[in-house]
This record gives structure tokens, C-alpha cells and sequence, in this order.
């Protein structure tokens, strides 16, 4: 009978385990997809003043 319920723990925290893992994962693509949106805004402004200073 306690075997059946230490196996029943360690799959629940197997199970979490993954969970938390997934969520991790998701949190970290959602911060990386924000940064790289500001790093693009940031690459054109710096396109647009070097194209206005190649200009003059």
C-alpha cells in the first residue's frame, strides 16, 4: 500500500515538474519576442539616422 503511494507522489511531481518547465518556457519566449521588437524599432530608428545623415 505505501508503495502505491510513493509512486503516486512521484508521478505528481514528475507532472509538476513539466508543467513548470512549460511555463517557464512560455514566459521566457513571450520576454524574447518583446525584446526583439524593441530591438528592431531600435535598428530601423538607427537605419533612419543614418540614412538622413548620409543624405546631407
Amino acid at each position: 500500500m505505501s508503495g502505491f503511494g510513493l509512486g503516486f507522489i512521484l508521478y505528481l511531481l514528475v507532472i509538476g515538474f513539466i508543467i513548470y518547465f512549460l511555463i517557464s518556457i512560455l514566459r521566457f519566449m513571450r520576454a524574447k519576442n518583446h525584446n526583439d521588437i524593441l530591438l528592431l524599432k531600435k535598428l530601423d530608428e538607427i537605419s533612419n539616422k543614418m540614412d538622413n545623415i548620409e543624405q546631407k
